[in-house]
């Protein structure tokens, strides 16, 4: 399970590098935005699809990011409300919903991504085609199945891989 782990921390850095890059992008365009429109009177006519691009990529990343650091606080609390022996099977169910989850969205996604991808179809602003935006989905998805996988396999010196 070392291996296992080992692709986990290497995902969470390259997620972690890309929804902050991402997010820098989005940050940048939108301040670019704002200083053609209000300074110089002219509008960039892709600053908007740009950032909203970005972000749909930095919060599928990222999301799988923060569940992998155990960072989504909705869960932690509900397992939290638990006494020990409980909470660690509490715990393990979440993980194994999640999993579900994931590898729902990671199948739906790409089903969703590859039948834009056949429809070619270009975003207006950008002329990027739209299916590596919905591509977003399916990569968050394995990321995030990858992630719950480890929760659920893996322990660090007899603790859990998340806060859950």
């Amino acid at each position: 399970m070392t291996h296992l782990r080992r692709i986990g921390d290497l995902l969470e850095r390259a997620g972690i590098g890309l929804a902050g890059t991402l997010l820098a992008v989005a940050l940048g365009s939108i301040s670019a935005q704002i200083f053609f429109r209000y300074v110089l009177g002219n509008s960039l006519s892709f600053a908007e699809e740009l950032a909203r691009y970005a972000l749909i990529w930095s919060a599928m990343v990222g999301g799988a990011v923060a569940y992998r650091q155990g960072a989504h606080v909705a869960m932690t609390m509900a397992v939290e409300r638990f006494p020990g022996p409980i909470a660690l099977i509490v715990g393990k169910a979440v993980h194994l919903f999640v999993a579900a989850f994931a590898g729902l969205l990671a199948y739906q996604g790409w089903a969703i991504a590859m039948r834009n991808f056949a429809r070619q179809q270009l975003s207006p602003a950008l002329q990027i085609e739209i299916g590596w935006i919905y591509l977003a989905i399916p990569v968050g998805g394995a990321l995030l199945l990858l992630a719950a996988i480890e929760a659920l396999f893996v322990s660090r010196t007899g603790e859990q891989v998340s806060a859950l």
